[in-house]
């Protein structure tokens, strides 16, 4: 075993223990001499003299016990027990020589001795700081908040070093670190009185000559005392928990500086407490840095699943007011404190509040909102922000709808709440939104134009029926009266009879022809009317159980009449039913349709035009259709028609 015996205590504790063994032996000298002319016993003398060496040992230790052992020893040979010596030359030198030997071996002991407690105790604080790492490291693999990460380093790192008080703060501006204009660091975690004086949220000024700042800029450990912590942002919160001694030592993640633990006592700390902070903090980054990480894989992983419920919105088809609540309310939820609005531009200049959730939903829309946000993405069409002390306090992104500014999502919070790039992580939602808006036009697009197609057709059957009804029909009407009255004037007669009961036939063919196209009875009367009328003329066993106060919008009359006349067609040629029971009723300003056979079933729409032609009339009218035909069980429409709508 290698021992080294330097520093200026050793050099110290050698000199002291030369001169006190010198002592000692003048001493010892005296004692023996005065013994051997007293006639003292030798054995009760030597006894004397080892106990007032075990003493010494048992008080100063064996750097200052072995020299005087030795020298005593010797006094007590040369002055006591004959031969008795003189002191000459020799004498001393053989006395320098024995001091010499003695004062080594007991600096060499008592260094040993001192290396060996001063392991025990670093390997004692290494297995603390250990036990205090991997307890830290468990949150963090078990998936804890950073939050919960942070303040169980400030708890650790308190209770290492007996601290009463501990936190731990991280930089608002990393980017710009000290040479942010304002340099602040936010308390994360904090420890032991702090917890309330110092709590988590608190914002503190970096300023440069007080602890944290010199802290960070030294990137090393600082050391200050009470004189210089009550001078600062920190002097209250330290004349209040009465701190005499404090550490600072900045917690570095990779090549930059990520923020900065403090450690103050009402004692002073220890010299090497540096060193073991230094040590402590460098490991402790590394949590710090996977707890980051892995709060950065939990917050994309949860802001998927929101874009995956938003996205299952808009496949569903919901309305665009429900989907826009659902992104406000998402985005507040994983970005902000403060409030997300929705807003949308119109022709005229003004902007309407389409959505918003939190603080400021009750706050008036104007231009100016959010120091020009509106204004400034109007102008230019690109994300804008407001900074305040170098940080984000508000973002406003554009929302493009086929190739045109639509609108503007703005996020509020407060300053350094929110993170660098969120401008790139919400565009995701406004994508979402763009796409929902677009979606919805696209919807109404096609339910227009369903209307109108449907509206068309119904209209070019009224068309044929007033041209059937008013022009052929009466012609031809007319032209049988004039044959019959031909028929009776001329002498033979049979001829014109029969031309007359022919035309007579043509007539009837065509005015049941006019009444399928639209029957006279469902504008006449109303849609009760004429699924009665249609009941009495069917082939099949046709009953209509209609529950109705007055009449319907025209286009929903005709739209059920031609549903029911359909159904009625398919379950004659293709079912091959023996009865068809129609039930209709209104509840909550919806008509309700229900119609069923007792056919074959298994009807498929995808090989016919009917149904589909059936289906495209009811979402026409914004309702809905559902077809239910399993095999052998008969042909099941049920439809909802709503009586308000854009298109009724």
């Amino acid at each position: 075993m290698r021992v080294v015996i330097n520093g200026p205590r050793t050099l110290a504790e050698i000199v002291l223990s030369v001169l006190v063994s010198a002592s000692t032996f003048a001493v010892a000298g005296l004692i023996c001499s005065a013994a051997r002319r007293s006639h003292a016993s030798a054995p009760v003398l030597a006894l004397a003299l080892l106990a007032t060496i075990l003493m010494v040992a048992q008080t100063v230790g064996i750097v200052y016990a072995l020299p005087c052992g030795v020298v005593a020893v010797e006094a007590y040979d040369w002055f006591f027990l004959p031969p008795l010596h003189h002191l000459n030359g020799a004498a001393f030198s053989v006395l320098g020589l024995l001091i010499a030997v003695a004062v080594i071996v007991g600096a060499v002991a008592n260094t040993v001795s001192r290396n060996a407690v001063e392991s025990a105790r670093a390997r004692g604080d290494l297995a603390d700081e250990q036990a205090a790492l991997r307890r830290v490291a468990t949150l963090v693999g078990g998936g804890a908040a950073p939050a919960e990460v942070f303040a169980a380093i400030a708890d650790e790192l308190g209770r290492l070093f007996g601290a009463e008080a501990s936190f731990m703060a991280k930089l608002d501006n990393p980017d710009k670190g000290l040479d942010d204009d304002v340099p602040t660091v936010t308390v994360v975690g904090s420890y032991g009185r702090t917890a309330l004086t110092a709590p988590v949220g608190l914002t503190i000024d970096l300023q440069p000559g007080r602890l944290l700042h010199d802290a960070l800029a030294a990137g090393a450990p600082v050391r200050a005392d009470v004189r210089q912590l009550t001078i600062g942002p920190l002097g209250t919160l330290v004349v209040k928990l009465g701190i005499r001694s404090a550490i600072a030592a900045p917690i570095m993640v990779g090549s930059s500086a990520w923020g900065v633990t403090v450690a103050g006592t009402t004692r002073n700390l220890p010299p090497e407490a540096e060193g073991r902070i230094l040590n402590f903090v460098e490991l402790a980054a590394m949590a710090v840095h996977n707890a980051e990480a892995r709060g950065h894989i939990t917050r994309l992983v949860k802001v998927q699943q929101s874009l995956r419920r938003i996205s299952l919105l808009i496949a569903q088809g919901r309305a665009p007011e429900h989907v826009f609540t659902a992104v406000t309310q998402e985005v507040r939820h994983h970005f902000t404190g403060g409030a997300a609005r929705l807003l949308r531009y119109e022709p005229d200049g003004t902007v309407t509040l389409l959505a918003a959730h939190g603080s400021s939903e009750a706050e008036p829309v104007d231009p100016e909102h959010r120091d020009g946000l509106v204004e400034t993405v109007a102008r230019t069409g690109r994300p804008a922000r407001v900074d305040r002390h170098g940080q984000i306090s508000a973002v406003g992104l554009p929302i493009n709808v086929s190739g045109r500014l639509w609108g503007l999502f703005t996020v509020d919070g407060h300053p350094g709440e929110l993170e660098p790039g969120i401008e790139k992580r919400l565009e995701e939602f406004t994508d979402l939104i763009a796409t929902a808006v677009a979606d919805a036009q696209s919807r109404a697009e096609l339910t227009n134009s369903r209307a109108r197609i449907v509206a068309a057709a119904d209209e070019t059957r009224r068309g044929i029926e007033r041209d059937l009804h008013d022009g052929i029909q009466q012609s031809l009407v007319a032209l049988a009266l004039r044959l019959r009255a031909a028929a009776a004037d001329a002498a033979d007669q049979s001829d014109l009879a029969d031309a007359a009961a022919s035309l007579t036939t043509v007539v009837d063919q065509l005015r049941e022809l006019s009444h399928g196209i639209h029957p006279a009875v469902l504008s006449h009367s109303g849609l009760e009317a004429a699924l009665r009328v249609l009941a009495r003329r069917a082939p099949l066993t046709m009953n209509v159980d209609v529950r109705l106060d007055g009449r319907l919008p025209s286009p929903v009359e005709v739209g059920a009449y031609y549903i029911v006349s359909e159904a009625l067609t398919n379950a004659v040629k293709h079912a091959r039913a023996s009865t068809l029971d129609v039930d209709a009723g209104i509840d909550d300003d919806v008509l309700t349709l229900r119609i069923r056979d007792d056919g074959i079933g298994g009807a498929d729409p995808t090989r016919g035009t009917g149904l589909l032609g059936l289906r495209d009339r009811v979402q026409a009218l914004g309702g809905s259709f559902d077809l239910r035909s399993p095999p052998d069980q008969g042909t099941t429409i049920a439809c909802l028609i709503p009586l308000r709508g854009p298109n009724v």
